[in-house]
């Protein structure tokens, strides 16, 4: 009787321990905590699969790759022009060989809180991340019109104006795409 008591409440009690706020809307998810005292999440990891068909309010978001570029709708990036404003990703030195040589034959581009990847030069993917790596960053996203930037972190709201209701809006132990 004891373990079935013992078993019921840390079956009520972990899910507790779920800090982390995962938010879904179509290719995109987004993760988000409560940064530097804030009394909501700040999400500020958002990932867009771009292998997969993605709904044009989510292609038509701008980006600023730099703080000075002219924004650039996610459904116009190539290469090419990526290339103009991001260096070729170079793995880290800690990481595996095996995931170097994996990161070395992808076409990636990083910098400034962007990680963007193309195959067979269309886009794959889209990481957008203030937390992330070692330092922090401050990548600015847009609603398509052009009429509103935000730099990550966002709030749920700000991430609502730019790339629509979510169909899903949980908590998680951690964050996996």
């Amino acid at each position: 009787m004891r373990r079935i008591l013992l078993i019921i409440f840390l079956a009520g009690i972990l899910p507790a321990c779920a800090n982390v706020s995962r938010f879904e809307v179509g290719t995109l998810v987004a993760h988000g905590e409560q940064l530097n005292g804030s009394h909501e999440p700040l999400y500020y990891s958002i990932f867009v699969d771009g292998s997969r068909k993605a709904d044009d309010r989510i292609m038509g978001v701008l980006l600023k790759l730099t703080p000075d570029a002219n924004p650039l709708k996610l459904s116009e990036l190539n290469p090419e022009l990526v290339a103009k404003f991001l260096p070729k990703f170079v793995p880290p030195p800690q990481w595996p060989e095996h995931w170097k040589k994996k990161a070395k034959e992808e076409d990636a581009y990083s910098g400034g809180g962007f990680h963007i990847k193309f195959k067979n030069g269309r886009l794959n993917s889209v990481g957008i991340c203030s937390h992330c790596a070692e330092g922090l960053e401050h990548p600015i996203v847009g609603t398509g019109d052009g009429k509103v930037f935000y730099s990550l972190p966002l709030t749920e709201q700000q991430l609502i104006d730019v790339f629509g209701q979510p169909g899903r809006v949980y908590k998680v132990n951690e964050v996996r795409y």
